[in-house]
């Protein structure tokens, strides 16, 4: 028998891209210890936010990439459990959040920064009564207007562009911060992927396109740090100029209803900028995969919890808090830390997890996406294991089958594996004479899971979309 929730409405805020250690409060930031003459920025709603709740800074992202990601925090199943473990293939299959939020009689609300990926076609919108595309405002009316909610506002500012998202939010100081990015540089960039996550104008796409070039090229004269602090500042021009605003808009209207709200904050995964890493999509990184978690509520007891969990955990969780019932055989790989967030118990030791990438040829999909968004049948998007992850104890593997180069264009076959053991900094150190015999098996056993994916296909309601939008299908 569950217990009542007193919590009317569950609302999940995801900001896409934020790695764990951006927050100011994080305890034992990872990019100190990489990156050099780097001004730390301000991250004042989240620091305050953590002061407010349960905050987990050490929380393990099963994929590296914004479906798989979501698919298994919706979901606390694992992705080669749910249905979507590729890049862009599959269809979310298990119960969500959502499922659970409406069969308890709540109105399932969602609004997502990336339709493109977060849509219909990968499976998202199965189970939301209200779908919506970049409108903070109206998702803060739905979530206020109903009596009982579970919501997910998911947030793009923080990926590329960083801090602006689009010609619409980023405005006059997007474009001039594109010229600035560009002066000084060759007039001849270099290649640069022509994928988006949203529908964009002309003057949007075009600006996309060169802040990436930007990107590419300094990536490519292994201007590391400079592209880390571009990604800082771009977090803090978002949480300044977006999210703080949406959260206090937000909590008044929740609050002017006398309606009562769980607030679940966390993030896909992070970003990263070394040889073989310019983002995110092909990594193993550990300032890719950990990412952060603040849960805040009447019954949340605020505290930090350093001990590693998982973003499995997350439906759980939520659910538990939120008293929504769940079937007898539940079926979550992860497991709830409801007693935990309330303060009854601490964390016992670090969780196992697992974590991997499942990519494509870039060209091949940047040829899928423009046939997908021209209306044409796109076609299979065959993908491929790129590299995998597994944790336990004070432990880690990181086995990377693939090699990205050419501006990752080309993938090619490699046989890398390091094992690496954490410091007292929560530092990933190697550890060469370690040959991870245990964590390899745990890589090999999830890997039993692995089933042909389902092909993601362009719909005559995408097309219509797509009309409205401007394009020509």
């Amino acid at each position: 028998m569950h217990e009542p929730s007193h919590y009317d409405h569950v609302v999940l805020v995801s900001v896409d891209t934020l790695r764990s250690d951006a927050m100011s409060a994080h305890p034992k930031p990872l990019w100190p210890h990489t990156y050099r003459n780097i001004r730390p920025v301000r991250t004042t709603v989240l620091d305050t936010l953590a002061s407010q709740g349960a905050y987990f800074p050490n929380m393990i992202s099963a994929a590296p990439y914004t479906a798989a990601s979501h698919g298994a925090i919706f979901t606390g199943q694992y992705p080669l459990h749910n249905g979507l473990h590729e890049f862009y293939n599959g269809s979310l299959r298990a119960p969500s959040v959502f499922t659970y939020g409406r069969r308890d009689g709540r109105r399932t609300v969602m609004k997502v920064d990336f339709p493109i990926i977060l849509g219909k076609e990968l499976g998202f919108t199965r189970d939301i009564d209200t779908y919506l595309t970049e409108d903070d405002d109206a998702f803060v009316e739905a979530v206020a207007s109903a009596d009982r909610t579970v919501a997910l506002a998911h947030f793009g500012g923080v990926h590329v562009p960083y801090g602006f998202h689009n010609l619409t939010l980023g405005g006059d100081v997007y474009r001039a911060k594109v010229a600035e990015l560009e002066a000084g540089l060759p007039d001849e960039l270099p290649f640069v992927d022509r994928l988006v996550e949203t529908y964009r104008d002309p003057e949007d796409a075009d600006l996309l396109m060169r802040y990436k070039r930007v990107v590419t090229y300094l990536h490519q004269q292994g201007a590391y740090d400079r592209l880390f602090q571009l990604y800082l500042d771009g977090v803090e021009h978002f949480l300044a100029t977006r999210l703080s605003t949406f959260l206090e808009r937000l909590t008044e209207r929740v609050a002017a209803t006398g309606r009562r709200m769980l607030l679940v904050l966390f993030a896909d995964h992070g970003e990263e900028f070394d040889e073989q890493t310019n983002g995110h999509f092909n990594s193993m990184s550990e300032g890719v995969l950990r990412v952060p978690l603040i849960i805040v509520g009447d019954g949340v007891r605020p505290g930090i919890h350093e001990r590693r969990i998982r973003t499995v955990d997350i439906a759980p969780t939520v659910l538990e808090l939120a008293g929504v019932p769940v079937p007898a055989t539940r079926g979550f790989d992860g497991r709830s830390l409801a007693s935990v967030a309330r303060g009854e118990e601490l964390l016992d030791g670090d969780a196992p997890a697992l974590a991997e990438s499942y990519n494509v040829e870039l060209n091949d999909f940047i040829a899928f996406q423009e046939r997908q968004l021209s209306g044409r049948p796109p076609g299979p998007l065959p993908h491929f294991l790129v590299g995998h992850a597994a944790y336990l104890g004070d432990r880690r593997v990181v086995r990377m089958v693939r090699r990205y180069s050419d501006a990752l264009r080309r993938a090619t076959p490699c046989d890398d594996v390091r094992v690496e053991r954490f410091d007292a900094d929560g530092v990933p150190r190697p550890a060469p004479d370690d040959d991870g015999a245990d964590l390899l098996a745990m890589l090999d056993d999830y890997r039993t899971a692995l089933r042909e994916p389902e092909q993601t296909m362009v719909t005559d309601e995408m097309r219509g979309q797509l009309r409205s939008l401007g394009y020509s299908v």
